[in-house]
């Protein structure tokens, strides 16, 4: 990337497999010695440290990470720096609630402005 004059945007995104052309997207379990997962797992201890992680899971969604990274582009390309100021947040959800996460994304229509995001729930 370097050689051919590129420069990264952001953190790179974790290289797994794409899920198989018969589905949209796949969880990937992060394995607790990945540094993803002691990165995410010291983060989300920051917020609380008697947090209990049951499991860390990515996400692999080509659609949605296309999406993604075009939508970054644009936002680069209008910020001072070309920095988009990406931020990490922590989402839990119960389990009936993950499909349409992990097919969809986010939907931003449930946006509480007094809810809790980036904060740990208990």
């Amino acid at each position: 990337m370097i050689r051919r004059g590129w420069n990264q945007q952001g953190e790179p995104i974790n290289v797994n497999p794409s899920p198989p052309p018969r589905c949209y997207s796949v969880l990937v379990p992060l394995p607790l010695t990945s540094s993803l997962y002691q990165s995410l797992a010291n983060e989300m201890k920051k917020i609380n440290q008697y947090i209990r992680i049951i499991a860390i899971e990515e996400v692999k969604n080509p659609l949605l990470e296309d999406t993604y990274e075009a939508i970054k582009k644009m936002i680069a390309k209008e910020s001072p720096g070309s920095n988009p100021n990406e931020r990490k947040l922590f989402h839990g959800t119960k389990a009936d609630g993950m499909k349409g996460i992990v097919e969809n994304g986010f939907d931003d229509r449930f946006f509480n402005p007094t809810g809790a995001w980036g904060k740990c729930m208990t």
